[in-house]
């Protein structure tokens, strides 16, 4: 096999896991550890085989935002080697300080430098236009599943049609990767995913690529992408993740504002808008009012529907920020606050909290308590200095978007949308398994090797 089928092979298996990263409602494969219900992984991980096996492997090494994520590579060993003192001692939840460490590091390196290398390496024999057109229609293409499958799902449990889950939305069992799920109790939808906090990240995820249909397509039905993005964000149930769309979406329209080239556009989107929020607030004002109450309801620590889940999500929180105070140059080391911050939970958050009781505390439990925040977690984990380079790895890819806005207009504003969604989201999760994160990765070492081959 020579070496362009080979490339060949890797990238329409990458394709094929870009269009499975929302479908993760099956029970997975338990060996897989953290990335067990990603079926998209598989496809990467496939990839990745052969790729490594057969080709020479190129590595953006000249790039600034690689040369930050291998600094910050090293300095989360560096501060774990200087924690190598507590790491022995460290045991919970059936796991040691290493293995926890080894885990959670493992899962880093494949996340942070493998994937966006293999990425590149498929990539590299693609015209870097049509692999834009490409990627999007991958996406559309599973969006499309994901609204069918959320449109039979709203019938089923916001309208009770309750014989459409035996008719039709069993259905999906037979399709790769997936369980046909619903919550009858909580009414929020989840579509493909396995819960609404997940459909919603795949949301933010994808968003930037919906509405560039705004910015190629000529007719009006560029439109939906976007509209359908925004429409299932809310009707989700996921609160983060619609506030987030439609921070993207304000993004979208100050970039559309600003370029003289998208004027209309920008004009038309504005008049549709004001009529539609208009005619919306006239006609739904109770509703909207009702459900302003409820949402801002549901932040509260003495809410009855959401009362453990905040708490425990402040809660966990407010203990990574002390075990910071404690250790604010090097962290626990990385992968290991949960080994100090269980000794801090607050008592308001573990009182008659289930969640603490039946899961993070729980000793037979062997899942580790989430973090709920990415960047509490480098403080925490890594310190100051750890926190300080995954602050700079973000800010070198918002420059590199501002610097890209007339060359290579269509990425720079996916990838800034897309930015703009994972920068917040990270305020609420402390994953790194944001598939397409790394794929606006990959796109910049691409767009920027070329520059070099070029020049």
């Amino acid at each position: 096999m020579n070496r362009t089928s080979v490339v060949n092979i890797a990238f329409y298996m990458i394709l094929a896991g870009i269009f499975f990263i929302p479908f993760n409602s099956w029970e997975g494969l338990g060996f897989l550890g953290e990335f067990y219900r990603d079926s998209c992984f598989l496809f990467f991980l496939g990839a990745a085989i052969l790729l490594l096996f057969k080709k020479r492997i190129e590595i953006p090494r000249q790039n600034i935002i690689f040369q930050f994520l291998l600094l910050l590579l090293i300095w989360c060993l560096v501060a774990t080697l200087l924690n190598s003192s507590n790491v022995t001692n460290y045991f919970f939840k059936q796991t040691t300080g290493a293995e926890r460490f080894i885990n959670q590091y493992g899962a880093l390196v494949l996340c942070s430098i493998i994937l966006p290398i293999i990425f590149f390496n498929a990539f590299s024999l693609r015209n870097i236009n049509k692999l834009f057109f490409t990627i999007r229609k991958v996406f559309l293409a599973s969006f499309i599943i994901v609204i069918i499958y959320a449109f039979f799902e709203v019938l089923i449990v916001k309208f009770e049609i309750q014989t459409l889950k035996v008719s039709v939305l069993n259905l999906f069992d037979y399709f790769p990767f997936t369980e046909a799920k619903t919550d009858n109790l909580l009414r929020r939808i989840s579509s493909v995913t396995f819960e609404p906090p997940a459909l919603g990240t795949y949301l933010l995820s994808i968003s930037g690529w919906m509405f560039s249909y705004i910015l190629t397509d000529k007719t009006n039905w560029r439109f939906l992408p976007a509209i359908a993005i925004v429409a299932l964000a809310f009707i989700s149930g996921s609160r983060a993740a619609f506030f987030i769309v439609i921070v993207q979406s304000c993004a979208f329209l100050l970039i559309l504002s600003r370029k003289t080239k998208y004027s209309k556009v920008f004009l038309k989107i504005t008049l549709g808008l004001a009529l539609t929020i208009s005619v919306i607030s006239i006609v739904f004002s109770n509703q909207i009012s009702e459900y302003v109450s409820n949402e801002l309801q549901s932040f509260k620590l003495d809410d009855s529907d959401h009362s453990s889940s905040n708490r425990s999500r402040f809660g966990i929180q407010l203990a990574m920020y002390k075990v910071f105070l404690d250790n604010p140059f090097s962290g626990t080391g990385y992968g290991l606050q949960a080994f100090e911050s269980r000794k801090k939970y607050p008592n308001w958050a573990k009182k008659n909290n289930w969640e603490f009781r039946l899961r993070y505390l729980n000793q037979n439990d062997e899942r580790f308590p989430p973090g709920y925040n990415i960047y509490l977690r480098f403080l925490s984990e890594t310190g100051l200095v750890g926190f300080l380079i995954f602050c700079g790895l973000l800010i070198q890819v918002f420059l590199w978007c501002y610097n890209n806005f007339n060359k290579h207009n269509l990425y720079s504003i996916v990838i800034l949308i897309s930015m703009t969604g994972f920068i917040m989201n990270w305020l609420k999760m402390d994953s790194f398994r944001i598939y397409a994160f790394w794929l606006c990765l990959a796109l910049i070492f691409l767009i920027e090797s070329k520059k070099l081959k070029n020049a």
